[in-house]
């Protein structure tokens, strides 16, 4: 399972949200999270933004368990 497929829903919705004034950043933020399996793989500059965009602490928090 991939870490788009593990991503709680909140998270997707505040993805999608920023999506409609940011199209290609959350255009990315996807597609990397579909390549993954693993949080720790996510690249530095998506994870930051992940964390910003769905007011994270932890990236790990972002993602159910399998």
């Amino acid at each position: 399972m991939n870490l788009y497929q593990r991503l709680m829903i909140k998270d997707k919705e505040a993805i999608k949200e920023y999506g409609k004034r940011y199209p290609h950043t959350a255009e990315m933020i996807i597609a990397e999270l579909k390549s993954e399996d693993f949080f720790t793989n996510v690249r530095y500059g998506t994870a930051w933004d992940m964390m910003r965009i769905c007011k994270l602490d932890f990236l790990g928090d972002a993602f159910l368990d399998r």
